[in-house]
């Protein structure tokens, strides 16, 4: 019996429905399996704006709000439409308490990282055929990059999307923002309850971010979800408004 092909080897140009190469896998055509995605309620549609006109959107607040889905979405829109050339997705690695970290993990490297894309590719899924995405990431015109491995780098005509930076430190939010260079935009998303890093490393990247760069409003928006945006179910919502008292010591 013949092996079946993998899904690597499926994934070519002649395998991605309404291929483009000036669109890099996004045709303009929505009758291929892409979504188009509109706005859900008032604080969505504010950050669709800024993820659309400012350098740099900063957004905060609960989990299922769409923060991920939502900046995915407009990078995506960008690159349909050829402003940019090119994802990054940026996301602190590191270790839950009382988890075993990413050296623990079974497999290749690659193997290794895919669970910190995994919120990315569920971003993807919700508006595009899972052959263009898996297309976009294995040719990494959609690529994750650890911080450590921004240093030195100047990242031109992009879109970086900065995940989960209530786990990174003032320094690391610094050394992101300080790559950015010219025809770029970048969002910083995250919940400051849900962090993960050791208070020996101080403050939350997220909020510092937030607290000196609120007032460039020629570059800067900021979004801070609440509880009545969480969109993802709604026993969700009313699990997160049962914790209510974590989101209000903060």
């Amino acid at each position: 019996m013949a092996k079946g092909k993998s899904r690597r080897e499926k994934v070519t140009e002649s395998s991605v429905p309404g291929y483009n190469e000036m669109a890099y896998g996004i045709p303009s055509s929505r009758g291929d399996g892409v979504i188009t995605i509109h706005p859900a309620n008032q604080s969505q549609k504010e950050a669709m704006e800024y993820l659309r006109t400012k350098t740099l959107t900063i957004l905060t607040g609960p989990p299922g709000t769409a923060k991920t889905l939502l900046s995915v979405y407009v990078a995506c829109e960008k690159l349909q439409k050829g402003l940019i050339d090119k994802i990054y997705y940026i996301k602190p690695i590191v270790d839950t308490p009382g988890e075993k970290g990413i050296g623990f993990l079974p497999g290749t490297e690659r193997d290794k990282l895919e669970p910190h894309i995994a919120s990315l590719r569920d971003a993807l899924s919700v508006f595009m055929a899972k052959g263009k995405a898996d297309y976009l990431v294995d040719k990494k015109i959609i690529e994750f990059l650890p911080i450590e491995h921004l240093r030195g780098r100047s990242l031109h005509r992009c879109t970086i999307i900065a995940d989960e930076m209530q786990n990174a430190t003032d320094h690391s939010v610094l050394t992101i923002l300080s790559r950015l260079g010219d025809h770029s935009t970048i969002s910083l998303l995250g919940d400051v309850v849900q962090r993960d890093l050791s208070k020996r490393y101080g403050g939350d990247g997220l909020s510092d971010a937030r607290s000196r760069l609120h007032h460039l409003e020629g570059f800067v928006g900021c979004v801070e979800f609440g509880m009545d945006d969480i969109v993802r179910s709604d026993f969700v919502r009313e699990v997160i408004k049962s914790y209510s008292d974590l989101y209000e010591a903060k």
